[in-house]
């Protein structure tokens, strides 16, 4: 008589086993219907689901599209960015990157619901593509206090003043030093010019009459000038570039504080 062949036990693929419910999601007027596999990524879903269920023949929220989760104070766009970046590596080996658009609302939800891998995965990806006011007003939304030194030090030594609209997405306090900063150290001794030319070959910062051709009298190099706005000259030398870094460090660690 044959031995029957001890049946081998059946395994879940790793990758390719999807838990195929689904989870029905009311945000203002949208629904959505998501694996539920995906958020459980998050620590606020995966605990949703683990509390106890009603009792009765009550249907479970979530359940159905008819007995969705209601979620307030989120934005159906904003949460649609999230699932485009959850989404976006289900069949891919290598997450591909998101557009621009989707990181910092996808980043704003992954923060607020805990999917704590795609937050570490987006935060780079939001830093390369903010601009330096931007990276401040989203550093101090989300706590990212190492952001702040880099982005207030380059605005302060950029060519370029403040914009109004980049004026207005800061706070007063951050406005005002950074416009002290850039009068004390792109202005010769701290002094308010008047739009003039200065020569800065050698950081001399002696006034230069422009022509063709022009030298500096008070150092007798050649011409090399540059304005950028009343009251400012148009570089700073690298004393000045520390000198710039270490008032802002200080500036920040006395005036940040974290949540």
């Amino acid at each position: 008589m044959p031995i029957a062949e001890t049946p081998k036990s059946i395994v879940h693929h790793p990758e390719f086993c999807f838990d195929n419910t689904l989870v029905a999601i009311q945000i203002e007027n949208t629904l959505f219907n998501v694996h539920k596999y995906q958020l459980n990524k998050s620590k606020v879903f995966s605990d949703m689901f683990n509390m106890p269920k009603p009792q009765g023949d009550e249907p479970e929220e979530g359940s159905s599209l008819e007995h969705p989760i209601m979620i307030e104070g989120v934005a159906a766009s904003d949460f649609a960015a999230l699932l485009r970046v959850l989404y976006a590596s289900l069949f891919a080996s290598n997450q591909p990157t998101p557009e621009a658009p989707l990181i910092i609302p996808a980043f704003r939800l992954a923060n607020m619901f805990d999917f704590s891998e795609l937050r570490a995965y987006l935060l780079p990806l939001a830093e390369k593509s903010l601009g330096n006011v931007d990276k401040i007003v989203f550093a101090r939304e989300f706590n990212i206090k190492e952001w702040l030194v880099p982005a207030y030090t380059q605005l302060c030594q950029r060519e370029e003043r403040l914009s109004i609209e980049e004026a207005r997405k800061l706070e007063v306090d951050s406005v005002l030093m950074i416009s002290h900063l850039r009068e004390q150290h792109r202005s010769p001794k701290g002094v308010a010019l008047s739009g003039e030319y200065y020569c800065y070959k050698t950081n001399c910062g002696h006034p230069v009459r422009y022509g063709s051709n022009a030298r500096c009298r008070h150092c007798n190099t050649s011409l090399e000038l540059y304005c950028v706005e009343p009251g400012t000259t148009g570089a700073t030398n690298d004393a000045e570039n520390a000198a710039i870094e270490g008032e802002v460090k200080k500036w920040v660690n006395d005036n940040y504080m974290e949540k």
